[in-house]
């Protein structure tokens, strides 16, 4: 039911070492992993830093309004002395949306190490290079496949930091949508909420206005603001306490069957996921009437 901590190094010693990329690659997982070589935590603290702070002159420059409504939900639980971890959920509309989303973030949490996410990123699309593989690694993007399921070397990774107390952002849409509907969460997050060692605080989120400056269709995928145009809007929700559902589970789980076990795993994933997405979606709705109210409803 925890995580077996060893898994995860089982995992990267399968990874393949035939060429320079694919060494390049094992090494910064196992790295980002652990995380405790004494050079790890200043460049990776420079990286995120200057990444967001980059971000946030990204925000100020090319966008005609950014409005944020309810930050204080995220920073205040960020900021508190906490002896649990933070996982956030989002709806994903672009390939950009991580880093300019945290450009929004309160400057004096920049170089933070500790108020500063990890999340889940396409491995084909960022890991490409070996420069790019340590860029990523020490910008705390943990490599994720599509379709490896919720027992692939990322969530391991994921399960790893929220046992390390760190924040966990993820895009449980698996994929990005420009859609109006959201797509059904995946359940590796629900996998991190049930099994880390000490139940995850869980604060949804919302936004919207970065597939207007990175559409899916463009050629060159690179994101194009108007300062005079676009617009982002971003709502947080209050958070969410999984902790007595958490709870039952494990106490129920032990007086079961394996199978027994195995069904209900995922029945309690399903109704974690599916809390999720409502909460989401909710934020959603509201802010279709915030950005109405705000006039930005032509931008989105």
């Amino acid at each position: 039911m925890i995580p077996d901590r060893s898994r995860a190094h089982e995992l990267i010693d399968h990874l393949p070492r035939q060429t320079w990329h694919e060494r390049s690659f094992a090494y910064w997982a196992e790295k980002q992993l652990v995380a405790n070589d004494s050079w790890w935590k200043p460049l990776s603290t420079a990286v995120v830093g200057t990444a967001t702070t980059t971000m946030s002159m990204f925000l100020r420059l090319g966008f005609r309004k950014v409005v944020v409504d309810d930050l204080h939900k995220l920073t205040d639980v960020l900021e508190c002395e906490r002896n649990r971890p933070i996982v956030t959920v989002a709806n994903h509309e672009s390939t950009a949306d991580d880093p300019i989303i945290w450009g929004v973030m309160p400057a004096r949490l920049w170089w933070k190490p500790d108020c500063t996410r990890w999340t889940l990123g396409a491995r084909e699309l960022l890991y490409k290079h070996p420069i790019l593989n340590a860029f990523f690694a020490l910008g705390q993007t943990i490599p994720t496949v599509r379709g490896d399921g919720i027992y692939q070397l990322a969530v391991e990774i994921g399960l790893r930091k929220l046992n390390e107390n760190k924040w966990v952002h993820v895009f449980p849409e698996g994929r990005v949508n420009q859609e109006a509907q959201m797509l059904r969460f995946k359940w590796g997050v629900g996998r991190m909420i049930m099994e880390a060692e000490r139940t995850p605080i869980v604060v949804p989120m919302f936004f919207t206005g970065t597939k207007q400056i990175m559409p899916l269709r463009q050629k060159v995928p690179v994101p194009r603001p108007n300062p005079l145009k676009s617009t982002l809007y971003m709502k947080v929700g209050d958070a969410m306490d999984f902790a007595p559902l958490v709870g039952e589970w494990k106490a129920a789980r032990a007086k079961l069957s394996s199978e027994e076990a195995v069904r209900l795993d995922e029945q309690v994933r399903i109704a974690i996921v599916d809390q999720l997405w409502g909460s989401v979606n909710s934020l959603k709705i509201e802010s279709a009437v915030e950005i109405q109210k705000l006039g930005l409803d032509d931008n989105q």
